[in-house]
């Protein structure tokens, strides 16, 4: 599978996202961006907080149901705890995809499904967390991936066999680092040349 799709993937689940093929799509997807940038976090991560995710519903429906019992109240609770983790997860998992791509949608995404979750017990955490997956749909269409073969930096110019010491500066008068006998590279404290050995 392609860069290209897995980003395609991921974006339409996250629009998608609370449905079963919702968290399908983007599981696929991180999968694929995750082993693109050869970063585990990004797709282990979203496969705990999947987990968590499932649990936490489990347990607050069945809590629903037993509202009015003693088990309920507590199992509610429980739910929400494990719905912190797995937006939790989730956060952490767009964190080291936006690290590793560069594009920010991500880390503001996570933080707005984060405090979106936090706040789940009202309805301005839902809006949150419905706008976090809507901005992190947005940054997987627009993510930019390298062309295959770039490598991305460019490659130092020749040093010709001088190295500069570590803490030297650049200075507007470099000729004077060189034999003016033979044309060697010399250190600016030298008195002699190493090369020809005539004093400089």
């Amino acid at each position: 599978m392609t860069v290209e799709t897995s980003k395609i993937l991921a974006g339409v689940g996250s629009i998608l996202f609370g449905s079963l093929i919702g968290i399908i799509l983007v599981l696929v997807g991180m999968k694929g961006l995750s082993e693109y940038y050869n970063d585990r976090r990004i797709y282990d991560g979203l496969v705990t907080a999947t987990i968590f995710f499932i649990i936490g519903l489990i347990l607050s429906v069945v809590g629903a149901i037993f509202l009015f019992v003693l088990i309920g109240i507590p199992l509610i609770i429980v739910g929400f705890i494990f719905e912190l983790l797995a937006a939790r997860y989730f956060r952490n998992a767009l964190y080291a995809l936006s690290e590793r791509s560069g594009e920010h949608l991500f880390h503001t995404a996570g933080i707005l499904i984060w405090i979106g979750a936090i706040l789940s017990i009202i309805v301005v955490g839902i809006i949150l967390i419905w706008i976090g997956f809507i901005i992190a749909a947005i940054g997987f269409f627009t993510l930019k991936v390298a062309p295959s073969g770039a490598t991305g930096a460019s490659a130092p110019p020749p040093s010709y066999g001088y190295t500069p010491p570590p803490n030297a500066q650049q200075t507007t008068n470099f000729k004077s680092n060189f034999c003016p006998n033979c044309g060697t590279p010399v250190a600016s404290e030298a008195t002699f040349c190493a090369h020809c050995g005539k004093q400089i």
